[in-house]
């Protein structure tokens, strides 16, 4: 039973862009200057915008799951936690 109408939110985003950006947003202290200077400065797209799409893409090895992760280490991939909460 709820006391409260789910229509009145807290809405959850549905993009794996905004998700993304909501999670940044949860480790830095946003309510402050220098937390708010930071999210400005952050930029997240659905996709490969047009002034990046003709740029080389380049992989970064240090950062790959296989390097990164131990074998036995569950992870979770953006665009299918996405999929799930309503993301076409």
């Amino acid at each position: 039973r709820m006391h409260t109408n789910p229509s009145r939110g807290p809405y959850h985003f549905r993009a794996p862009s905004r998700i993304f950006w909501r999670t940044v947003r949860g480790m830095l202290p946003h309510k402050t200057k220098r937390g708010q200077a930071a999210l400005e400065r952050l930029k997240v797209f659905d996709g490969i915008p047009p002034p990046y799409d003709k740029r080389k893409r380049m992989v970064v090895p240090a950062a790959l799951k296989i390097v990164r992760l131990k074998p036995t280490r569950k992870f979770a991939l953006l665009g299918r936690l996405a999929h799930e909460v309503g993301w076409k």
